[in-house]
């Protein structure tokens, strides 16, 4: 088997090595992974919710805190209009429980139920209208919905989005609008979760409600030079760095521009914040001599109160300790000074802190659900949510991951995938969503081992339809795939739910490893469709070629969906497999064999598993570790158990014996106890009663040439 190895940069690999105090291997693979600047290494590095951006950079969430503040004080009637996909169901969970700890009581949830269509409708407005709601909130939904919004808002009835959604050329008119892929949105990240999103206003409004909502201050260090005083300084805004300077002073003298500078960007009224106020005023009298008296605000106190281990350290002796100043190509100290008050500051209020880690539980599902990019701010949400889960769940997700067999487990974004996510995910698809939205907001445990039976019951009626519509389509799929040139598949029908459309998509698309569609006949002149495929391909690009004939379309690189007219399908399948045919074996090829690393027998150690583990969790643009090892001997073939096709077996390369499961064997017979083969694993735990082991999961193995 061929197997593709990127090249590295011995250059950047050293620095990266250095920097982060990471091993040879550990610091190859990353960069080989992209890791270009320093603050791309934070996201593998860090978990702490200080380096999470912060939604208060968004013009719109100051206007959708005001706008709820309002409704909360006036008691309005408020409505939740969510998807019902995981992703909307645990955003709109995560929306009710966070306004209903804010204080808003009558506040109700609305979710399309049966074979309603994804989003609003006029008949949605009109019973929005009906009910009396003045203030409506999207979930993982409403960038689309300009006409819907108009309506609602000429009937006097606010309404405000909270999206992940690409927009189309037109902005609904909302009283405020929060999608980091709107372009100029003001947020860092366009890769989050409706439920992300959900989660970040809770946090908004949270913050809102602290002394530090709407403060600003100056954060400021000076260090001697040689014969010179250089001095740091960091205007903060709700936190959000707004402004920096940075002037090096001569003792004695110096040049009169920089101390005007310096002293013009301290004359703003604002509170000057140090460590070790003293300190920082005999550095202040060497630059400015005795004549410039600057107010100083020690936050001593306050890092002692709350960090007590660092009552003796200094500044700069925290700087040596600091993970922040590592992302950051300033002066240590001043990088370190920030990171610490933004730290007391945050975790001073619970709100913003160990209240919101509850709320990531959820979010941690969502994100992983709805196949978000695993990369930048969304691992830092991931892997906090997944420890969360796994050491601390709320009560409503107790009894879930203790049918499934995950408690005690330290939970990964595959446990998710294959054992909640579908369980949360069956409620929607079998148009009830609101049994999932109900377990999610449950703080009764009693209520919530009768809401997951209900759900698990769900699950197992879902896998019994998604097999059977699975077999009705096969035929179709063989036939479309071998029309397309072995480039798409395209199936469905009449006798085809509408809610499986997305998971059926997703069976095809990995069975034939290309882009697949599934249509649906809706029954009522409509037909609608899922979309899915690898991040080699863009879904939403895809079927915005067709978007002339479609009443609704939208998602994402990876997974999309569209309604449309019934008497425009036939149209439409012509269309697609004109664009299919134009389309280059390259765009929807099966990937070639990537490796990360080809390991000698000397690094086959468990410290490929604390490399794994940096890289978690996995996901769309983070796929887990791959490892390359040749010419290993198995020591031991476990038989099949009747009906099992995985191949069990052991393996021996360098010091250690490594168990292995492969669960898509072929060619099994010729893996016998002896035979030296190549290998493309990747490091994985097997949990078995409670107890923890090392094992290795095969992606592809062939026998050794030297054999």
């Amino acid at each position: 088997m061929e197997i593709k190895i990127p090249l590295s940069d011995p250059g950047k690999v050293r620095a990266i090595k250095e920097r982060f105090s990471l091993d040879l291997l550990s610091a190859t693979v990353l960069e080989r992974r992209g890791l270009e600047n320093p603050s791309d290494a934070l996201w593998y590095l860090e978990t702490d919710i200080i380096y999470q951006h912060s939604p208060l950079e968004c013009d719109d969430v100051h206007t959708a805190i005001e706008r709820i503040e309002s409704a909360i004080e006036e008691e309005e009637k408020v409505l939740i209009f969510g998807d019902r996909d995981v992703d909307g169901v645990t955003g709109s969970s995560i929306l009710y429980r966070g306004l209903k700890k804010l204080g808003l009581k009558n506040l109700s949830v609305r979710l399309p139920e049966g074979d309603e269509p994804y989003g609003m409708t006029e008949n949605t407005v009109e019973e929005i209208l009906a009910s009396g709601y003045t203030l409506v909130i999207t979930v993982d939904n409403g960038i689309s919905a300009v006409s819907e919004i108009e309506m609602l808002e000429k009937n006097g009835v606010d309404v405000i989005v909270l999206d992940h959604h690409l927009p189309g050329e037109e902005l609904p008119g909302a009283v405020a609008l929060f999608d980091p892929k709107v372009l100029g949105s003001g947020y860092q990240f366009d890769g989050l979760s409706g439920c992300a999103v959900a989660a970040k206003m809770i946090w908004a409004l949270s913050f809102s409600r602290t002394p530090l909502y709407g403060s600003e201050c100056i954060v400021l260090h000076a260090e001697p030079r040689n014969g010179s005083i250089r001095i740091n300084a960091v205007r903060l805004e709700n936190l959000i760095e707004i402004d920096r300077i940075t002037e090096e002073i001569i003792e004695g003298g110096g040049s009169m521009t920089a101390k005007e500078h310096l002293m013009d960007f301290l004359a703003v009224g604002l509170p000057v914040l140090v460590l070790d106020e003293e300190t920082e005023k005999k550095m202040l009298r060497r630059a400015f001599g005795n004549g410039v008296d600057i107010s100083l605000v020690d936050i001593r106190g306050k890092l002692d109160e709350m960090m007590p281990r660092y009552r003796s350290h200094s500044l700069f002796d925290l700087a040596m300790l600091s993970r922040a100043a590592r992302y950051s190509d300033g002066d240590r100290e001043i990088e370190t000074l920030v990171s610490l008050f933004r730290s007391l500051s945050i975790y001073s209020y619970p709100s913003l802190s160990k209240e919101y880690d509850e709320l990531l539980e959820l979010v941690a599902i969502g994100t992983i659900a709805d196949l978000m990019p695993m990369k930048n701010e969304n691992r830092l949400i991931v892997k906090r949510g997944l420890r969360m889960l796994s050491d601390k769940p709320i009560d409503c997700l107790k009894p879930i991951l203790g049918r499934q067999n995950l408690t005690g487990k330290r939970l990964n974004t595959r446990d998710i995938s294959f054992y909640i996510a579908p369980v949360i995910n069956a409620a929607g698809r079998l148009g009830h969503p609101m049994d999932a939205f109900a377990l999610l907001t449950t703080d009764d445990p009693a209520e919530a081992e009768g809401l997951t039976e209900n759900l698990l019951s769900m699950n197992r009626e879902r896998q019994g339809m998604e097999e059977n519509a699975l077999s009705l389509i096969h035929s179709q799929a063989a036939e479309s795939f071998e029309r397309n040139a072995s480039r798409f598949v395209i199936a469905g029908g009449d006798n085809i739910p509408r809610g499986l459309t997305g998971a059926l998509a997703s069976k095809l698309s990995k069975e034939y490893s290309v882009p697949a569609i599934v249509i649906a006949d809706t029954g009522d002149g409509r037909v609608s469709g899922s979309m899915r495929c690898s991040d080699r391909f863009d879904a939403k690009a895809f079927l915005s070629t067709f978007q002339s004939l479609f009443d609704d379309y939208g998602g994402h690189r990876c997974a999309a969906g569209f309604s449309l007219q019934s008497e425009n399908k036939e149209n439409l399948l012509k269309m697609m497999e004109s664009v299919i045919s134009t389309l280059s074996d390259s765009e929807t090829e099966k990937r070639e064999l990537e490796a990360d690393a080809k390991i000698p027998p000397e690094y086959m150690t468990t410290g490929l598993w604390r490399l794994s583990e940096l890289l978690e969790p996995f996901g769309q643009e983070n796929e887990s570790l791959r490892l390359y090892i040749k010419d290993a001997l198995i020591t031991d073939v476990t038989p099949p158990k009747p009906g099992q096709h995985l191949l069990r077996f052991s393996l021996r390369f360098g010091t250690y014996s490594w168990p292995c499961i492969w669960w898509e064997p072929h060619d099994r017979e010729s893996f016998k106890k002896g035979a030296h083969v190549n290998v493309l694993f990747s490091p994985d735990v097997n949990y078995w009663r409670g107890v923890a082991k090392e094992q290795l999961l095969i992606n592809e193995m062939e026998i050794s040439q030297s054999e």
